[in-house]
């Protein structure tokens, strides 16, 4: 007999795919401020599988692997977002093991129900791998290595405290505070930040600024006219961009 796992939701998981949009509260909308931008609170609790279907099979297999959007935002460990399926025989786990590979760094992670894969927060951003699925009978006699290997990317996570954006007359100033980005390890400046105007119906950057090592920056410019303006983070291959919803004043 056998049995086929299907993914569980892990608590967390849906954490790690945040939408680049940042939400304001209604204080921020009130006064013109980006607010805080979003990040996870802590990692995801490990489920096992529950459902299990019995059909047929010679041996282990995986049937689906695809992974999403890893995010750096905490120490630790940082699991990221994935659909695996199995098909698991009587008499072997059903909690696989894999080999996880970045940038010269391996490491074997269980993947347990499939639906998260576990990454060393302190490996940081960058490509990385995981293949040689094994398969193990509960009685130690044999194993098995599924041949599906895949590439997914982890990005830094950016985060930032209230930051007003107020308008004088023509003067329309841009207070940028804690502008910064998670290596794995700790918070740094994320260096450089767009600020936007809509015209019409695209946006426009105004002006890339650098802010200072506490993520500090400032910027003014004239405008009589009312716009919407925003602060925009573009995402690199090691940073997970961002962007204030829009204010206009």
């Amino acid at each position: 007999m056998n049995r086929r796992i299907t993914q569980v939701a892990v608590a967390a998981a849906a954490a790690m795919a945040l939408s680049l949009a940042t939400p304001v509260s209604a204080q921020a909308a009130e006064s013109g401020a980006i607010a805080p931008a979003p990040k996870a609170a802590s990692a995801p609790s490990v489920a096992t599988p529950s459902a299990i279907t019995r059909n047929p099979a010679a041996a282990p297999s995986v049937t689906r692997l695809s992974v999403g959007r890893g995010t750096l935002y905490y120490t630790g460990n940082t699991y990221v977002p994935a659909a695996i399926n199995y098909n698991v025989p009587d008499g072997w786990s059903s909690i696989p093991t894999a080999r996880l590979s970045m940038n010269g760094r391996s490491a074997n992670v269980d993947l347990f129900d499939g639906s998260s894969i576990r990454v060393p927060s302190s490996w940081g951003a960058g490509a990385y791998r995981v293949d040689r699925i094994t398969f193990r009978r509960y009685d130690g006699t044999a194993t098995h290595i599924a041949p599906n290997s895949l590439t997914f990317r982890v990005r830094q996570g950016v985060q930032w405290n209230y930051s007003p954006i107020t308008k004088r007359g023509s003067k329309v100033t841009f207070k940028l505070k804690g502008f910064k980005t998670f290596t794995g390890t700790r918070w740094v400046s994320v260096k450089k930040v767009k600020l936007q105007v809509k015209k019409g119906k695209k946006w426009k950057t105004v002006k890339t600024i650098r802010v200072n090592a506490n993520g500090h920056g400032k910027y003014s410019l004239k405008s009589k006219k009312k716009r919407p303006y925003r602060v925009y983070i573009p995402t690199t291959t090691r940073v997970q961009g961002a962007v204030s919803r829009a204010t206009r004043i």
